[in-house]
């Protein structure tokens, strides 16, 4: 399927956007490519690939700057990406289905942007400690296999997790996310096989429009912005990853 030049003008311009915001976070932005080219016309057999490889560029440069910032525990990471990883290959296996499950999980999202961005004091951020290795491990599982299956790397599940539960600070959550989105992402081509190498030249454009997005969002959230502007601009992410599910739910 090859791109039209609208198509082509549009979609470049969303990615540098989508890229800005949800890197900002710690996030790829796998929700928002997917909700664009879904409104585009894009198919899904070139939109999954595509939004898998740009959250791999995208989160691999928020990771480096989360992390070099000192937003990162490896003690949180590791037992969650140990569950996750493989978990994420067999979730890409398979097809999800269902506009009751997309309304839902909406909704849900929608909810949790409001909690964490407006409900919740900057005072009741304090992290209580990682936790314990069965919990950290269910939760990475569970976590992997749904990013899977979904398509998309998992960062709007478990950075709200990591926050609602004190397991890390919140740009700690940031920087724990952006590594789990890569290695999950990574995960999810290696299940599509072949299918993760169907070519488009966006493949090319895309990635350089959204680095550069991403080293000014992770600016931002990195150096700029208050622990209350973080969880607020996570909250945006969260309703767009909700608008995705709910527009492209079929009843």
């Amino acid at each position: 399927m090859e791109l039209s030049p609208l198509q082509i003008a549009l979609l470049l311009p969303a990615i540098a956007g989508i890229a800005f915001l949800y890197s900002s976070v710690g996030h790829g932005g796998a929700t928002g490519y997917l909700a664009v080219m879904a409104l585009l016309g894009i198919a899904p057999v070139a939109a999954r690939p595509g939004a898998l490889w740009m959250n791999c560029v995208v989160a691999s440069i928020a990771f480096w700057r989360f992390r070099a910032a000192g937003h990162f525990d490896w003690r949180v990471f590791a037992p969650l990406a140990t569950a996750s990883i493989p978990m994420a290959w067999v979730g890409s296996r398979m097809q999800l289905h269902g506009a009751v499950y997309a309304i839902v999980l909406g909704l849900g999202l929608a909810a949790s942007g409001w909690l964490l961005g407006w409900a919740r004091r900057e005072d009741d951020g304090k992290p209580t400690g990682a936790p314990s290795l069965p919990l950290a491990l269910l939760a990475g599982g569970a976590l992997g296999w749904l990013a899977g299956m979904t398509g998309i790397g998992g960062g709007v599940f478990l950075t709200p997790l990591l926050i609602f539960l004190r397991w890390t600070p919140a740009k700690t959550a940031g920087g724990v996310s952006a590594l789990f989105i890569l290695v999950n992402s990574m995960a999810g081509l290696a299940g599509l096989g072949s299918a993760s190498l169907a070519w488009q030249p966006m493949f090319i454009l895309g990635p350089v429009v959204g680095a550069a997005g991403a080293l000014a969002g992770t600016h931002f959230g990195v150096r700029r912005w208050s622990v209350v502007g973080f969880q607020r601009s996570l909250a945006v992410v969260l309703w767009a990853a909700a608008g995705k599910l709910l527009l492209t739910a079929r009843l």
